[in-house]
């Protein structure tokens, strides 16, 4: 096996954890913020460092999730649920590192909170499937 095969076969795993990471966080960021109040979210918790680093994370994963898109294996229904976990991380990308360019959450107040209290459970169900999804990790 050459390096090229091990990192080409790697990908869905990685995928997979990044992913299973980058919703978990969503769980515990959409909680914080119905638990102690959008506006405090916003500028004491979900600061710009916080923000755009996060937003990188997102950006990974939504590369790596393209890039092992043709390996799933698994069935019809959990395609269509990979398929808005990335149609999730891919619209997420901009709205996250956006903040690079204006260094400012304030963005964050025009989500109501019960977009909070529907993303939470939400997530939930997508670190699941996440971890639920297969891959081909044959060569080629």
């Amino acid at each position: 096996m050459n390096d090229q095969t091990i990192s080409r076969n790697s990908i869905p795993s990685m995928f997979r954890s990044i992913a299973m990471l980058i919703f978990s966080l969503g769980v515990f960021m959409h909680a914080g913020s119905l638990v102690v109040g959008r506006e405090p979210f916003a500028h004491g918790v979900m600061v710009p460092a916080l923000d755009v680093a996060f937003g990188v994370l997102v950006a990974v994963g939504a590369i790596l999730g393209l890039l092992a898109w043709r390996r799933y294996t698994g069935g019809r229904a959990l395609r269509w649920v990979y398929g808005f976990a990335m149609f999730m991380l891919l619209i997420s990308v901009p709205i996250h590192l956006k903040t690079l360019f204006t260094w400012n959450t304030d963005y964050l107040l025009a989500f109501p909170l019960w977009y909070s209290a529907i993303e939470v459970p939400m997530f939930v169900g997508l670190v699941y499937a996440m971890g639920r999804l297969q891959f081909d990790h044959r060569d080629g």
